[in-house]
């Protein structure tokens, strides 16, 4: 009973906080990132799990060109991206993808983009030592959330992709694309209702299956989706909803949280549209 209350007062909340953010469309200027130093970076880890994670760790930073990404963040945040990368590089490589050069990609709800030059250096530099042409494109449908620091999503989005060509931060849904994208990008899409709603988005907007089915039909013929859950129950229902869909995985996973811990592990599935 307590649980039907609370997400019938959920819906109400949110059909009303969720248009009032899109109407005020909050945005400051002048946001700045905080930045640090990698220096004892996995001290918490055992001395082995220590030892792998930083050989892992240096060459990612090589391979991946990750200077300006280090120097410009703080140690947390250059870890977390570190995990993202290992994981992204991962599902490309069990799933033996082929990436095209020019490249189009789109990541489905990116909250503030924190992870964008994870993703940005994974496309640029996968398997393309000269580097690809890239357009990558991310879909936030709640970008006008406002954080503790009275700044929104979409500026700490924009924060982000500072000095990034090619990438863009669109505060709106995604839309079909009808086979027009290399990669579709989905980093914990709701799986259930009730956390789609404990997030303030509108019950209306939660249609987990229309989603999926909007960015595997926006794939080329040869195109990569990758979606990311937490824990293993999001990932069974996600592997299900898939396979509603006739979409094949493959590559299906648990990600090893060596690099970055999470109360949840990682679980990745990755299809390729054939031609």
């Amino acid at each position: 009973m307590f649980r039907q209350i609370s997400s019938f007062y959920l819906r109400i909340r949110n059909a009303v906080d969720y248009p009032l953010r899109q109407f005020f469309r909050w945005r400051r200027s002048g946001l700045r990132l905080p930045t640090g130093t990698s220096a004892g970076l996995f001290s918490d880890l055992p001395t082995g799990q220590r030892a792998r994670a930083i050989n892992l760790a240096d060459r990612l930073h090589a391979e991946y060109h990750l200077e300006p990404l280090l120097v410009n963040t703080a140690a947390g945040i250059y870890r977390e991206n570190l995990f993202y990368l290992d994981l992204l590089e991962s599902a490309l490589e069990r799933a033996d993808a082929s990436l095209g050069n020019p490249f189009v990609a789109a990541d489905i709800g990116p909250s503030h983009w924190f992870y964008v030059r994870a993703l940005y250096s994974l496309l640029r530099w996968w398997r393309c030592p000269q580097g690809r042409d890239l357009s990558l494109t991310g879909y936030e449908v709640d970008a006008y959330r406002v954080y503790a620091d009275f700044h929104s999503r979409y500026d700490h989005a924009q924060a982000h992709i500072r000095d990034l060509p090619g990438v863009t931060f669109l505060p709106r849904p995604f839309q079909r694309q009808e086979s027009s994208l290399d990669l579709v990008l989905m980093l914990f899409p709701f799986v259930f209702e009730r956390d789609h709603l404990l997030w303030g988005l509108p019950a209306g907007l939660f249609q987990p299956e229309r989603l999926l089915e909007d960015g595997w039909l926006s794939l080329k013929p040869g195109g990569v989706l990758v979606v990311v859950n937490q824990g293993r129950d999001e990932h069974k229902v996600q592997a299900a909803r898939l396979s509603a869909l006739g979409i094949v995985p493959r590559a299906a996973y648990r990600q090893d949280p060596l690099l970055f811990r999470y109360a949840f592990d990682r679980y990745v599935l990755v299809s390729i549209r054939e031609p």
